[in-house]
């Protein structure tokens, strides 16, 4: 098959600036997505954990930063969690408990009740070497599988602290963001490494510009970190890392900073968002705000605090929460959210508050201790039945609540781990409308044409607020099956869930269920919001190849052995004409019915021809190898070589059925192969 490799279409039309199954026109901006009408948090429940005082072992201060839930692997009900806290008579790190209801944790069967930890406790320095970057504090807020790694691959973001400028020990932090990885699903983590800049697998990430004081200081750095793995349009992944910056800066309180990197080989390159662009360097780079300033408005002028980025799936934006402090040193906490529809973007709306979240902070704290009582601390969002770094509509915010004592004391601060349950509510959606006529064959666009298990598409109004194709969470728990829902949008076909691939506002893409017979009946169905109903001619077979339009001209979805694209050079250096004797391969859909709603196995079609002008010749290949996706070698004949060269029409057999000559691109138009000699 061309050279033992097939490349997939999304590939093909991705490097020509096409979106996907949106063959006519070039791909779009994002598209509004579901409005939030109000985000509220219920009252805190106390949670029970091993904090028994009457336990030698038992945790204290949890949660001392942002807590990770990872979901229960199928088949199981145990979420794995990763905290920070302080063992009895120990150090500050990273303790791995267990849950099944999310009410009630455990120590994790099979770890160490703390797996990773400072090398010396707040309060003591190193007598010989104060450099290193995590000398006192090693706890984690956030603990990710890598997606580019066999599971178990775990990536630990950490608050890592120093608190002994010039060899002297005080309060105040110099933070940085601590990583560190584990191939054990996080029972193993390499130990401490002496110097400033640690070592090859446990190392800082993000520092301030301010470098590493020698002497007495105020709370200085980039600390307490949270991370999100995304995965961008060309397919790479990218490590997000959310955080505060703690400046020198008079007047400046502590603001939120973001940083990323493309995931790979250690070491990663991180690089801060300033100015608009990931533009500066994870250590030692200029930290810059990402929650927009709004005159007036709320958290402008005011400290900001723990930042955590997860994806909403049900709004179809990512979610970032955080809280901003009002009164004396932005003691009192109130919780805020803001959206974005893109991280390479950045486009955060202004903060807006959530609902019931406001909490004074008291003193003396409510136990006696001469000190502060606080609420809200260390949001950590998770929904049951959502992947690892997303959420729905409703869910849960772990935190912390409790006292800060001003004195020292022998008794541990008295800190709870509690939970809130949160409500989105969305505003009211808009009757979707399906238009006359436009339910067709995903490659022609011709009306009708719908084989089972090909792509078909429908046109409408308010089809979606998402603009997106599936995604690697879209498939967490559905084995071998594929997605029915994309951002609330779903396909009935005959009354069969239909696989959905693509949704916009004034499209779908989606394949046709196996079974579909005689008259198909569509229905698009937005947040529970019902379409209009539009009915089509299903078929055996409906051969298409798809497209590639560029300026009004059809060119066939093809590759060459080399990795060109079939079209004029004068698109890009990544389109050539073809010559007779070359190979390609074409991209189409409904040559024959297919299994569909699952992950297809590799299944060959026989008798498949192409034409080209008034030449028929034999596919050298053709066959089923992606869902609805059929790739079709040929060989340009040699006769070519004495005719003219120019754009000849191309089109496809099966069975005595051939794509047609004519596709509903804008404007209608024959598929043509430009062929030179």
């Amino acid at each position: 098959m061309l050279g033992g490799k097939v490349l997939s279409i999304g590939r093909l039309l991705a490097a020509c600036g096409i979106a996907l199954l949106e063959l006519n026109s070039p791909a779009r901006a994002q598209q509004p997505r579901l409005q939030i009408q109000s985000f509220s948090v219920g009252p805190d429940t106390a949670l029970t954990y091993p904090n028994n005082p009457a336990d030698p072992g038992h945790l204290n201060y949890l949660p001392d930063e942002h807590t990770t839930f990872i979901p229960p692997a199928p088949g199981s009900s145990t979420y794995l969690v990763f905290g920070a806290a302080q063992i009895a008579g120990g150090n500050f790190g990273a303790t791995v408990l267990e849950t099944t209801d999310l009410k009630t944790f455990d120590f994790a069967t099979g770890y160490n009740h703390q797996v990773l930890t400072s090398p010396l406790i707040i309060g003591k320095c190193n007598p010989t070497d104060n450099t290193e970057f995590d000398l006192n504090y090693a706890a984690p807020s956030s603990v990710l599988q890598d997606p580019t790694l066999p599971a178990g691959n775990l990536i630990m973001l950490y608050e890592a602290e120093n608190h002994c400028p010039g060899g002297v020990t005080q309060g105040p932090f110099y933070a940085t963001v601590g990583f560190a990885r584990s191939s054990d699903n996080g029972k193993t983590w390499p130990a401490p490494v002496t110097g400033a800049l640690g070592g090859p697998s446990r190392h800082p990430i993000l520092q301030t510009s301010d470098p590493p004081p020698t002497a007495a200081h105020s709370y200085l750095g980039d600390a307490i970190p949270t991370g999100f793995i995304d995965k961008n349009t060309n397919g790479d992944y990218y490590l997000y890392v959310s955080y505060g910056h703690y400046s020198t800066e008079a007047g400046n309180p502590p603001r939120i900073g973001l940083a990323r990197a493309k995931l790979g080989a250690d070491p990663l390159t991180f690089l801060k968002w300033y100015n608009g662009a990931f533009s500066q360097p994870g250590i030692g780079g200029v930290d810059s705000d990402i929650v927009p300033a709004v005159a007036g408005g709320a958290c402008t002028g005011r400290p900001q605090y723990h930042p955590e980025i997860s994806y909403n799936d049900d709004l179809g934006l990512y979610l970032l929460i955080y809280w901003c402090g009002s009164g004396a040193n932005g003691a009192n906490v109130t919780w805020y959210y803001s959206t974005a529809t893109s991280l390479d973007l950045q486009d955060w709306t202004a903060p807006q508050m959530i609902q019931n979240s406001a909490v004074a902070t008291t003193t003396p704290c409510t136990d006696g201790t001469n000190g502060q009582q606080f609420d809200g601390w260390y949001p950590s969002s998770t929904s049951p039945g959502a992947a690892a770094g997303h959420t729905k509509l409703t869910g849960y915010f772990f935190s912390l609540s409790g006292c800060i004592p001003t004195t020292p004391t022998s008794v541990p601060p008295d800190r709870q781990f509690s939970s809130r349950t949160f409500t989105i509510t969305t505003q009211a959606q808009v009757t979707p409308t399906l238009t006359s006529g436009s339910l067709a064959n995903g490659a022609t666009y011709l009306a009708g044409g719908l084989v089972p298990g090909s792509w078909a598409q429908v046109k409408g109004a308010n089809l979606s607020n998402v603009t997106r194709i599936w995604g690697d969470s879209d498939f967490t728990g559905l084995g071998n099956k594929l997605p029915t829902i994309l951002s609330g949008v779903q396909v009935m076909v005959n009354n069969l869930p239909a696989a959905v691939y693509y949704v916009d506002a004034g499209q779908v893409s989606f394949q046709v269920p196996a079974g579909v017979t005689g008259t198909a009946s569509v229905q698009v169905i937005d947040n529970g919001v019902a379409s209009n109903t539009l009915t089509a001619t299903a078929t055996s077979s409906a051969p298409g190849i798809f497209p590639v339009i560029v300026n009004g001209t059809n060119y066939p979805a093809g590759v060459f052995p080399d990795g060109t694209y079939v079209g004029d050079p004068k698109i890009s250096s990544a389109f050539r004409n073809a010559k007779p004797g070359d190979a390609i391969q074409l991209y189409a859909t409904g040559l024959v019915p297919t299994p569909a709603g699952v992950l297809p196995t590799a299944q060959t079609v026989g008798g498949v021809t192409v034409t080209i002008g008034s030449v028929t010749v034999p596919a050298d290949f053709a066959g089923l190898v992606a869902v609805g996706e059929f790739p079709i070698n040929f060989t340009v004949p040699q006769q070519f070589s004495s005719l003219q060269p120019g754009a000849y029409p191309i089109s496809i057999q099966v069975g005595g059925v051939s794509s047609p000559a004519t596709i509903n691109s804008n404007p209608p138009g024959p598929l043509v192969l430009p062929i030179q000699h």
